[in-house]
């Protein structure tokens, strides 16, 4: 008896053992701010920050579910995400009828007032916070889960995608962090709203303190600046690509670009091996998507699987690349002029023919779809990446190599 006594007394006497207590290993407690939101597992259990229940109480999403999303964040800046006050990230700076970072998008249209989790007046994603994005479920129904979903991976304020390459520190090491073949600024992951580096424009960055576009001028000292409320600037836009709204729709171009004709692009197995940057965009053979989206390269091989690329890849059900994204939802069908089973608005006419072809409240230049498409040139403000088309893609009077943009093509140094 007196053993048994001695047993219970010694129990009593030590500290009682918790999942939240520091691991044997040398595990870290995963039950705060600081840990729940760096990317790692610290307590060794096998789930990281937001996808610990350990961490349930921090990360508490007030966002909600559905594929629609819900009105409000999580009032939750993750630590080393940026400072919401330094972009249109605000309630006060989200509801103000203005432009005031300068991208061309107001208010609720504007990637930094749907993602930032300060922010309570704009709809946001279901799958756009740090808990939403490690929980293993595709929370707004999508099809993508997690780092998969752009709305995880192409947010700044959420930090528990470590292969993303769309932030600016990752856009500009040098390395391929995504492992999808592309590095930096040549992957189009970098061309994501939240990234300043792989900008010549500080438009959408007015507000941040920074030389994005290293010109020398910051902020409203920029011109690229003068259009932002921030910076005394109307603010005013004509609609959005980034959300919902969408606005006027801009007036068809004059003249019409030309149906798109492969010839003069650098699309081919003799232009995609030869080393060279033909039509001067500043990819080179199979880094550019005018050799990658053209089924009938052959000097390109897909990373893995097949590519989908055509329209027999782009209309079979099948994921053919191994990328996530099957036919129409990957983008080298959807935003490829060589397929035309997806229907969308992602081609030089019908991004300059005054409408909204694809029905999503945004018409030609203002739809994403046109403006970040890589093979259209007509929203663009250079000739560069279309240096052999025979055709003034920029409508500065300047065609091809009469255009200083193309400088750099090796079509002009012939």
């Amino acid at each position: 008896m007196r053993t048994n006594v001695l047993l219970l007394t010694l129990a009593a006497a030590l500290p009682a053992c918790s999942r939240d207590s520091d691991d044997a290993d040398g595990g870290t407690a995963e039950n705060t701010a600081a840990v729940c939101f760096d990317g790692f597992d610290n307590d060794k259990d096998g789930a990281v920050d937001c996808g610990d229940p350990d961490c349930r109480a921090v990360c508490t999403d007030g966002g909600g579910g559905g594929a629609g999303g819900t009105m409000g964040g999580n009032g939750i800046v993750p630590p080393g995400t940026p400072d919401p006050a330094k972009y249109e990230a605000t309630d006060a700076l989200c509801g103000n009828g203005v432009d005031d970072d300068g991208d061309g998008f107001a208010d609720c249209d504007d990637y930094s007032c749907q993602y930032s989790p300060v922010v309570s007046n704009c709809p946001h994603g279901a799958e756009s916070s740090n808990a939403a994005c490690a929980d293993g479920q595709d929370n707004d129904g999508n099809g993508f889960t997690d780092c998969a979903d752009f709305g995880c991976a192409r947010n700044p304020w959420v930090n528990v995608c470590p292969n993303t390459e769309a932030t600016d520190a990752n856009c500009s090491d040098g390395l391929d962090n995504d492992e999808n073949g592309f590095v930096d600024c040549d992957d189009r992951a970098c061309t994501s709203a939240s990234v300043s580096v792989c900008r010549g424009n500080e438009g959408g960055f007015c507000m941040d303190d920074v030389d994005n576009d290293k010109d020398g001028q910051a902020d409203c000292d920029d011109s690229d600046c003068g259009n932002a409320a921030h910076c005394g600037g109307s603010g005013m836009t004509g609609g959005g690509g980034g959300g919902g709204g969408g606005g006027a729709i801009p007036p068809a171009k004059d003249p019409p670009p030309p149906p798109f004709n492969a010839d003069g692009q650098e699309s081919s197995d003799a232009l995609c091996g030869n080393g060279i940057d033909d039509d001067g965009d500043g990819r080179v053979d199979c880094g550019d998507y005018h050799c990658t989206y053209n089924p009938g390269v052959t000097v390109c091989p897909p990373r893995e699987g097949a590519r989908e690329n055509s329209d027999a890849t782009c209309g079979d059900g099948v994921d053919n690349d191994d990328n996530g994204k099957a036919d129409c939802d990957d983008w080298a069908c959807s935003q490829n002029p060589w397929v035309t089973v997806c229907p969308g608005e992602s081609s030089d006419v019908l991004c300059a023919n005054g409408q909204d072809d694809d029905d999503n409240g945004f018409g030609d230049c203002q739809d994403f779809s046109c403006s970040k498409n890589p093979m259209v040139s007509v929203c663009g403000e250079s000739e560069a990446g279309f240096c052999g088309d025979g055709w003034d893609n920029d409508y500065d009077g300047q065609t091809d190599c009469d255009d200083e943009d193309c400088a750099e093509a090796g079509f002009c140094a012939r």
